[in-house]
């Protein structure tokens, strides 16, 4: 009506576009973890393993190309530029190290590879976390938020590590380690959820608290059943799921 003076627009409306974005980027980044990973668990090259190399160099390519949508988006809005700028360069630095190691990287390209997907995708839930709706009112719940979220990036690089240098066939405390860390890593997150479930956050904490079951579920399968390689991938997108949740967790009561 005219005389009315216009409304501001909200945050969750004024950065929906980058939302989106974000959103796009990190399914597509998932696609590309659950590849590299299906591939690394194979026993030996096949059809399956060629079509995992297609679908993680199409979604690496469009994943680059959303990423610097989203770059571009975050300069020319003046918001979310961290969290861009940071998958921007994570997203520069998989690509150098993708041409540089070739199809068969050696063990420290192939951590690196593995560190900077899942960093990329974390990167990518927190820019979607500020994109959105804050929470304001969660904010006394930041520092075990941060604890969570560390908790889980240590937990992910000791699997990388496990996955990368440890032997298979070779007796080891490691995996045992991993297991104890995961448990803690896990209730730390499922606490998180109850507590953010408590702050009318129902949804949102429920969520939290099936991804921690769903990581600690999947690796105790891992490590006590002999288990298909598709059946193994459940174990590895379970923590990044997890690790996205959090990380979007973190930028929303920030």
């Amino acid at each position: 009506m005219r005389g009315q003076p216009m409304r501001a627009p909200s945050p969750e409306r004024h950065f929906r576009a980058g939302a989106v974005i974000a959103a796009a980027a990190w399914a597509l980044m998932l696609a590309v973890v659950a590849a590299s990973a299906y591939i690394r668990m194979s026993p030996a090259p096949g059809a399956d393993v060629e079509l995992a190399r297609s679908v993680h160099r199409a979604s690496a390519s469009l994943a680059g190309l959303a990423v610097l949508l989203l770059a571009s988006y975050a300069l020319w809005r003046r918001a979310l530029v961290p969290g861009a700028l940071a998958a921007l360069a994570l997203t520069v630095f998989l690509a150098l190290l993708g041409r540089a190691a070739g199809s068969a990287p050696p063990p420290p390209a192939a951590i690196g590879n593995l560190a900077g997907g899942v960093a990329l995708a974390a990167a990518l839930a927190w820019s979607f976390g500020r994109a959105v709706a804050p929470w304001p009112f969660a904010a006394h719940e930041r520092p075990l938020a941060i604890g969570a979220l560390a908790a889980a990036v240590l937990q992910i690089a000791f699997g990388a590590w496990m996955a990368t240098f440890l032997p298979v066939d070779q007796p080891s405390l490691a995996p045992w380690v991993h297991a104890a860390t995961g448990i803690a890593a896990a209730a730390l997150a499922a606490w998180l959820g109850l507590r953010l479930a408590r702050a009318e956050l129902a949804r949102q904490g429920s969520a939290l608290i099936v991804l921690a079951a769903l990581a600690l579920a999947t690796g105790a399968a891992s490590l006590l059943l002999e288990l298909p390689t598709l059946a193994s991938l459940a174990h590895p997108m379970a923590t990044v799921l997890l690790l996205s949740a959090l990380a979007q967790v973190v930028a929303r009561i920030a």
